[in-house]
């Protein structure tokens, strides 16, 4: 069984850098972008914050405590980030996923308010069995198309004539870069995407360039924050965005391929400029849009691979030869079976980032983290088939 323990300096560099150019590691790298809090606390040993939806629950508490208890909430969120990630020796780390916002109001134990009571509000709850935290009512409604319409009409407007020319980075990212960066690929952030409600997709159908000119509004800020993490000395950015269920994506080819591709294109150009590392992340059915986006537009990654939506990664190696493919084992079977990553390996190798499909979730046997893990440093590298 693995114990915690150290790489030599730079391992983890080299290890990444020989995946994204095709080669083989010394070891398959390992990583997992999310870790629900109570597996992770279990397997350390104590409580920890770092990651779950159940981290917003947790954040929004510190919040309403006052500043110096939502700074000591944030430090020690990195503190526990970092401790993980030198448990398992992981090669890319993340920092946790929080929510950008501040509550103004706590309803009832689990339940607060955020944003202006008197105009665009929204409450959150956190449900204790599933230990979720998420949206359960909104002053804005996005399930008519005309209101969507309207509001990206008047958004468009209203805007700034010159786009975004340069960008400031999260400062806790910064800190991580500066701090870790020697140690592990910190992994950036970057993200583009739609509402998937139901007016957001209406639009995609009756109003498809208005939608293109709502994403075009908002790329220059993606591209001068893409410089501003490549100026910090980020090397890998996980982006993408969520768009997908098991039946397939959520609005059409043909508007992913005339609407939402080129845009793909440009920031995954861009990187390349940079000499950044983009992951592509979307979990669900991705077949019906892959030539698009992994064939024409290219990332150089795709995370989330969805296992258990037909996103197999013989098929997917058979089809993009340089796309580098990160998770693959299905979460659920990690909730209640033994996880496998040996096959996996044996069909992307040496392009492949270890890892589950999405995260590890709240109910998770630690064993099966162990298991996972273990047998992705055992496996010999250099080695496709038995």
């Amino acid at each position: 069984m693995f114990q915690q323990g150290q790489a030599a300096p730079g391992a983890h560099h080299r290890r990444i850098h020989a995946v994204f150019s095709g080669q083989w590691p010394d070891r398959i790298p390992i990583c997992e972008q999310a870790f629900a809090s109570s597996v992770a606390g279990a397997i350390l040993g104590r409580p920890v914050h770092v990651g779950s939806t159940e981290l917003h629950y947790e954040e929004a508490r510190a919040w309403l405590k006052g500043e110096a208890a939502h700074e000591d909430f944030v430090e020690q969120v990195y503190q526990d980030a970092i401790a993980l990630h030198r448990y398992f020796d992981f090669d890319i780390f993340y920092l946790p996923w929080r929510m950008d916002a501040r509550p103004v109001r706590q309803v009832d134990e689990y339940t607060f308010l955020y944003g202006n009571p008197d105009g665009d509000w929204s409450l959150y709850q956190f449900e204790p069995a599933s230990r979720t935290y998420g949206l359960v009512k909104s002053s804005q409604s996005w399930e008519n198309c005309d209101a969507v319409c309207e509001y990206i009409r008047r958004t468009l407007k209203q805007a700034a004539p010159a786009p975004v020319t340069s960008a400031v980075m999260d400062p806790l990212l910064e800190r991580a870069q500066r701090e870790l960066g020697n140690e592990f690929v910190v992994a950036g952030s970057s993200g583009m995407g739609l509402a998937m409600s139901t007016g957001w997709l209406e639009a995609t159908v009756l109003e498809p360039d208005l939608i293109g000119e709502w994403l075009d509004l908002n790329l220059p800020n993606m591209l001068a924050h893409l410089e501003a993490q490549q100026k910090s000395g980020i090397v890998l950015v996980n982006g993408g965005g969520d768009f997908a269920f098991n039946a397939g994506p959520i609005y059409s080819p043909v508007f992913f391929k005339n609407v939402m591709a080129p845009r793909w294109k440009k920031i995954f150009d861009k990187c390349r400029e940079l000499g950044l590392y983009y992951i592509m992340r979307s979990d669900g059915n991705l077949w019906p849009v892959a030539d698009s986006l992994f064939g024409w537009a290219r990332p150089h990654a795709y995370y989330e691979c969805d296992y258990d939506a037909g996103m197999h990664f013989d098929e997917l190696r058979a089809r993009f030869h340089e796309l580098v493919l990160m998770g693959n084992v299905s979460c659920d079977l990690m909730m209640r079976g033994t996880p496998r990553i040996t096959e996996c390996i044996r069909a992307a190798a040496p392009r492949i980032v270890a890892a589950t499909a999405n995260s590890i979730l709240h109910g998770t046997p630690p064993e099966n983290v162990m298991a996972l893990y273990d047998e992705a440093r055992a496996y010999p590298c250099g080695v496709r088939s038995p």
